[in-house]
């Protein structure tokens, strides 16, 4: 592990085995990086950005180096968080508990968000309870409804609580969310949160015994997974759709069947179980 980024940087640009003239060309002087590999100077962001550049590296890139080749303990844990499958409750609590190992050495809004979120999707599996839910969610609701922009950590963040709201703030923080969205374009495939919004509101939706409404959903969520080519999320969208055309009256069963032996073939026992539970519960599949 490197002690800083300046050593990191002077190690990636040997083992490269590039000069230092050919990185610094048109930046600044070999003299002026010279100090900075020797950590007797510092540069500004600009001039680190353009290095990183020839160097073919990104900053992630030089950070995940610089900590032994692994994610720092933040990175760590908010991409667990992203990754997360919410109605597993194993990982719910290793998320949880990361975060409170982490808090208990360092204050930190965001890692204070997701170990709140832990929380509330754990009562989601214990109980259901919505006063409850609502309650362990509020604090990182206020602090994101006032934003007029979202972030990228942001746009995570409210992927994970919207849906423990009512279905008409649902769909108001959709909206912003997919503008928000729209301004990051392929950015570390933020896209497929548009399918995530989507799938989590059709569900509402179906609850609610809205399924012409939650057609257009899963419609929409089917054509932005086809897109992202991710087939966990269309093979949901697959069985949600069949129920919804049970529900009208329409023969969904092709989809549901679709739905499922993707899952099947996938090997997605987990979400196998759930869309057999939702089979159950909301058609007469």
């Amino acid at each position: 592990m490197e002690k800083n980024i300046n050593s990191t940087i002077k190690k990636i640009r040997s083992d490269k085995d590039f000069s230092q003239k050919y990185i610094v060309d048109g930046i600044m002087t070999q003299s002026a990086y010279s100090k900075f590999e020797l950590n007797k100077t510092d540069i500004t962001y600009s001039s680190l950005a353009s290095i990183l550049e020839n160097l073919e590296v990104t900053f992630e890139e030089v950070l995940y180096i610089q900590n032994g080749f692994k994610h720092t303990e933040k990175d760590a844990i908010f991409k667990k968080f992203i990754s997360l499958s919410f109605n597993n409750e194993e990982n719910i609590k290793e998320l949880l508990n990361m975060s409170v190992s982490y808090l208990d050495k360092k204050d930190d809004q965001l890692i204070s968000d997701i170990k709140s979120l832990a929380e509330a999707l754990l009562i989601l599996i214990y109980t259901a309870d919505k006063t409850m839910l609502v309650a362990s969610v509020s604090n990182v609701w206020q602090r994101l409804s006032v934003k007029n922009q979202f972030y990228f950590s942001d746009l995570y963040l409210l992927n994970s609580i919207f849906y423990f709201f009512p279905l008409e703030t649902m769909l108001e923080i959709k909206r912003l969310a997919f503008k928000s969205i729209e301004r990051y374009g392929d950015f570390q495939n933020i896209q497929r949160l548009k399918i995530n919004f989507c799938v989590n509101i059709s569900l509402m939706l179906i609850k609610d015994k809205c399924y012409v409404e939650a057609l257009k959903e899963i419609e929409t969520a089917i054509i932005f997974s086809k897109k992202q080519k991710a087939y966990l999320q269309l093979a949901v969208c697959y069985v949600r759709k069949g129920i919804c055309l049970n529900s009208l009256g329409n023969s969904g069963f092709p989809w549901v069947q679709k739905g499922m032996e993707l899952l099947t073939v996938l090997e997605e026992h987990e979400l196998l179980q759930m869309a057999t539970v939702e089979i159950s519960q909301y058609s007469d599949t």
